[in-house]
């Protein structure tokens, strides 16, 4: 009874979102300013070290927030993953939201693979942002140019591909969340969800997750008990920009062949 009413509501609302999906159209960013947006020489050190190992260029088109949002991931994408030598590979994003980092997957995946999908599956993708734009609508922007990417309106616990990487930023693994969220609670299934990604990887495939807070991590780290391998624990994840309240916690978990 807890979350009785918060869950009535949420149903409801998510039933007329997905019926009505409203939105305005055409989201777009203002050109980021390079020389002006890091505040110190380490912060544009890091940067600098990322260009040399990636093509940044697609980054050029979004806002200061967002262009450094995806620095901050490509950086952990590029401490935390292994670097596939297959000629193709695919890649899941799990709750994708707006998927506002899909340039730092791009340019991880592009870096040593010119042959990739990576699809971003979103659950609540018509949920309105405070601008009047939808996930879906801000999705669009970007992904676009990135031929290879999709973005996936549905439920992760019906999509049945398999991939060689998943990456999962922000799991809900407590209910709070998920109601702050706007999903009802039927939709709780972190248990579940977790040993459906595994299985949704191919032998030697890499999953990545990562948590919000040091409860929820090890909340995390109990519910990785459920997968029949050992999961490699990075601890606090680093955030140079200082663009997050709460630390992120990482952990990655490799299929068995």
């Amino acid at each position: 009874m807890k979350y009785f009413w918060g869950n009535i509501r949420n149903s409801f609302d998510f039933f007329l979102r997905r019926k009505i999906n409203l939105s305005r159209k055409n989201y777009s960013e203002h050109f980021v300013n390079i020389s002006e947006i890091f505040d110190n020489e380490d912060e544009k050190h890091l940067y600098d070290l990322l260009c040399q190992k990636y093509d940044l260029s697609s980054f050029n088109d979004l806002s200061d927030r967002n262009f450094l949002e995806n620095i901050y991931y490509l950086n952990i994408f590029d401490k935390c993953l292994s670097k596939n030598d297959s000629d193709s590979i695919s890649i899941l994003d799990i709750g994708s939201k707006n998927w506002s980092y899909a340039r730092s997957e791009y340019a991880f995946f592009n870096s040593f693979s010119k042959e990739f999908v990576l699809d971003g599956i979103e659950l609540d993708a018509y949920r309105l942002c405070s601008n009047l734009y939808n996930r879906y609508e801000i999705a669009k922007f970007y992904t676009k140019n990135l031929s290879n990417a999709n973005y996936i309106v549905g439920d992760f616990m019906q999509h049945d591909k398999k991939y060689d990487y998943i990456i999962w930023i922000l799991p809900f693994i407590t209910e709070y969340p998920l109601l702050k969220w706007g999903l009802p609670l039927k939709y709780f299934k972190p248990e579940k969800m977790l040993i459906h990604a595994y299985n949704s990887l191919k032998p030697n495939g890499e999953m990545l997750i990562i948590n919000q807070g040091e409860k929820e991590y090890q909340i995390q780290q109990e519910l990785n008990k459920n997968i029949q391998t050992m999961p490699i624990y990075f601890g606090e994840l680093p955030d140079s920009y200082g663009l997050f309240m709460n630390k992120r916690y990482g952990c990655k978990i490799i299929k068995s062949d």
